[in-house]
């Protein structure tokens, strides 16, 4: 599986795990993770991530690319959609390619809009050389 088409099940499996029909119970399924869980924990627990191809989720932590500001951002949309008071809010998430590493959250008091851009795997480490 290539990485368009991993991205674009990455972005329906969460979107289905943070939708209004199943956001409750992707709540439950985390709340058992704990504080210091973040996105990978999150996404690594709801199965969001089965597809991709990587020995441990400790490995993949360490090699994947996106910077830990925008790490730590993710952490705190996913946390707020799954853990908002006094429900869980639906979080719909798009990842696009784009030149640069970018995040974009919107939120209301209905549901949260992340859009991630990410550089092509192949474009980023023709920059990097």
């Amino acid at each position: 599986m290539g990485g368009a088409a991993m991205r674009t099940k990455l972005e329906r499996n969460l979107n289905r795990a943070f939708s209004a029909a199943q956001i409750k119970k992707s709540a439950n399924q985390v709340a058992k993770l704990g504080a210091r869980a973040d996105f990978l924990d999150i996404s690594d627990a709801l199965g969001c991530i089965a597809h991709i191809p990587f020995d441990n989720l400790k490995r993949y932590r360490r090699v994947l690319t996106i910077p830990h500001f925008i790490q730590r951002a993710l952490t705190a949309a996913y946390r707020d959609a799954l853990f908002r008071e006094p429900k869980p809010i639906p979080l719909r998430i798009k990842i696009v390619n784009g030149r640069t590493h970018l995040l974009e959250v919107k939120t209301t008091d209905r549901q949260i809009s992340v859009r991630l851009t990410r550089p092509d795997p192949k474009t980023e480490a023709r920059t990097r050389k």
